[in-house]
């Protein structure tokens, strides 16, 4: 076609003019103005907008999150993903200090999520996510300087037996017992779930090792944390001091979960170390692998920062903190909660030997 010509003859009215009979003018001015309508329509339930940040947007996607409770001016933007103002009912939660009625009215409405503005001051439940903190029974999805997204988070509710159980199996499998069915372990336990679970192995309260692993239970993922320990103490025993089965007696076994509480959309040290509190620990995804520092670490590794923590995680594994800016680096904060222990059978004070 010879744009010029198609541009002098008038453009798109006039090609629609000599194509369209004058009889179907109507009908197709009437598709035009529906077509348009549908558009704003779009536009206006987040369809067809612009991605408030496409990182965001895959965490929602990733959570199968299909609609946002916005509080305050929160700005999100999402395909597929429709924004909503609080409920009344929703509001007053968040006005108060219920965090468990919080958390079950999420998990009823299926799908569901809240964006919060950042504010300094604010009251209430409202008030502590937009500070970043930590609530209980709610986890983050992805936190920006501007907003963060929060869904609900089932607790695993575990009986004193069951967590018992837990930490007696861990052990039980370091020293080379055979790896139970999970089909065995109480229905809490295999109740279907994508969880992680680190097993940690200390010594008179020092970490010497640990291991986590990813699952679709805890017992799947106990298992499989508990199978790379062993097996990565068994290439090191001469270091650790001899092997595992006899250093046992000298160790207790933890078994935690970490649970993710939100992918950091910025890395900039001062979001990073605003975004941070004193409950989390932090880690990142990169290419094929995953690393994060233990809670307890977080304060000797940082000095007081978050941020410095993170850069430090990050020069363990012989990386700088360029990558941070890279896309391929996912970082976020979790918090730990320690499921079950198991004590040194000799006591904590005993020398090893």
């Amino acid at each position: 076609m010879n744009l010029r010509a198609f541009v002098a003859r008038g453009g798109p009215g006039h090609m629609l003019h000599r194509r369209v009979p004058r009889r179907l003018l109507p009908l197709a001015l009437s598709l035009l103005a529906g077509l348009a309508l549908l558009g704003l329509a779009g536009f206006a339930f987040g369809w067809l907008s612009s991605e408030t940040d496409p990182e965001l947007c895959a965490a929602l996607a990733q959570h199968r999150l299909n609609h946002v409770y916005v509080s305050d001016s929160a700005d999100l933007r999402c395909p597929r993903v429709r924004t909503l103002a609080p409920t009344p009912a929703l509001a007053k939660l968040l006005a108060g200090n219920d965090a468990v009625a919080l958390a079950q009215a999420l998990i009823a409405d299926k799908g569901s999520a809240l964006a919060i503005s950042y504010a300094a001051k604010l009251p209430g439940l409202r008030g502590r996510l937009a500070r970043y903190e930590h609530v209980a029974g709610l986890r983050g999805i992805a936190l920006g300087s501007e907003l963060g997204v929060y869904a609900a988070s089932p607790q695993p509710a575990l009986s004193a037996r069951e967590r018992e159980a837990l930490a007696y199996v861990a052990r039980a499998l370091l020293r080379g017992a055979r790896e139970p069915s999970v089909t065995s372990f109480p229905p809490a336990l295999r109740r279907v779930e994508r969880v992680e679970v680190m097993v940690l192995l200390r010594e008179h309260g020092e970490p010497r090792m640990w291991r986590s692993a990813k699952g679709t239970s805890l017992a799947r993922a106990l298992l499989t944390a508990t199978r790379v320990a062993r097996d990565r103490w068994n290439e090191v025993e001469a270091r650790m001091g001899g092997p595992l089965s006899q250093r046992l007696l000298d160790l207790d076994v933890e078994v935690t979960l970490l649970q993710e509480d939100g992918t950091l959309l910025s890395t900039q040290r001062s979001f990073v170390d605003r975004a941070v509190g004193p409950e989390h620990a932090v880690g990142y995804e990169y290419l094929s692998g995953w690393h994060y520092l233990l809670p307890a670490d977080m304060a000797k590794r940082g000095k007081g920062s978050a941020y410095v923590a993170l850069t430090a995680l990050l020069s363990d594994q012989g990386l700088s903190p360029a990558v941070l800016g890279e896309s391929a680096l996912r970082a976020y904060r979790f918090v730990a909660e320690t499921l079950g222990v198991s004590r040194a059978p000799l006591g904590a004070d005993t020398t090893p030997g």
